[in-house]
C-alpha cells in the first residue's frame, strides 16, 4: 500500500535531517499497516497535488492530516476520523492584533495553506476585508511571517504551536470566532472498498488500545488558545 502525505506539516508528519519521517500520522500509519499486515510505502507529495495524485492512481490513499468534509466524503471514501484538532489564529506578538472580527482584520495580510478547509474557512469569512495569501506549505507561511510579510495566519493549532512557536513564543495563539475543529481521516479512491474495510478495521483495533493514546500524548500538545 502507497501512502501519500505532504511535507512539513509536523508534529503530524516532517522529515528528520537524516532522512527519516516522523510524527502523529507516520506513527499512526505504520501500526495501523502492521495491524493489516499489509507491506506500506510512504510517498511524499505536495498538498496542492495530492488529491490528483490519488486519482490518477499514483498511491492508494491519503494519510496527511487530511480534515473529513462533506465535500470529500462525496468524492472519496473516507476511513476515520482517527483524531480531532482544533484550528487557530497565529498573529506577532507585537502585531496589534489581539482578537479574531472583521474590523481587526481589515486590510490585513493573513496566510493559509492554499486547498484546504483553513484557505476556505478564512476565505468565506474574511475574504472581503483581508488580504488573503494562499502558500503551498505551512513552512511557506513561516518564512513569510517571521519576514514581516504577513500579519497573520490561520492553520490547524497543534502545527502552528509546534512550527511557528517551537524556540520561542513569537505569536499569539487566538481561537477562531467560529471553532472549526476538523476530524482527520483517511481518504481512498470510491472503488477501494476492502482496502478501505481493511484499514478501517485496524484502525477501530489500534484505537482500543493504549498504543493510541500514548501516540496522541506524544505528538498532540498544545497550549490553549486565547478565545
Amino acid at each position: 500500500m502507497r501512502i501519500a502525505l505532504d511535507l512539513p506539516y509536523a508534529p503530524m508528519e516532517f522529515e528528520r535531517p537524516d532522512g527519516r519521517l516522523e510524527g502523529f500520522d507516520i506513527a499512526l500509519g505504520d501500526a495501523l499497516c502492521r495491524i493489516a499486515e499489509l507491506e506500506c510505502q510512504w510517498v511524499v507529495q505536495a498538498w496542492d497535488g495530492i488529491v490528483a495524485g490519488l486519482m490518477a492512481r499514483k498511491y492508494d490513499v491519503i494519510l496527511s492530516a487530511m480534515a473529513i468534509t462533506p465535500e470529500r466524503l462525496r468524492r472519496f471514501r473516507i476511513v476515520g476520523p482517527y483524531l480531532q484538532l482544533a484550528s487557530a489564529w497565529f498573529v506577532p506578538v507585537a502585531g496589534g492584533i489581539d482578537r479574531i472580527a472583521p474590523e481587526t482584520l481589515s486590510g490585513r495580510a493573513i496566510g493559509v495553506q492554499r486547498g484546504t478547509v483553513h484557505d476556505r474557512y478564512v476565505t468565506q469569512t474574511y475574504g472581503e476585508v483581508a488580504d488573503i495569501k494562499r502558500y503551498r506549505s505551512v513552512m511557506d507561511i513561516q518564512f513569510d511571517l517571521d519576514a514581516h510579510r504577513l500579519d497573520g495566519a490561520f492553520v490547524t493549532r497543534v502545527v502552528g504551536q509546534h512550527m511557528f512557536n517551537t524556540s520561542t513564543a513569537r505569536y499569539r495563539t487566538i481561537a477562531p470566532a467560529q471553532p472549526i475543529d476538523q476530524g482527520m481521516g483517511i481518504a481512498l479512491r470510491k472503488d477501494e472498498i476492502q482496502l478501505a474495510e481493511k484499514l478501517g478495521a485496524a484502525l477501530t483495533e489500534f484505537r482500543s488500545s493504549p498504543a493510541y493514546d500514548a501516540l496522541a500524548a506524544r505528538w498532540i500538545e498544545t497550549e490553549p488558545a486565547r478565545p
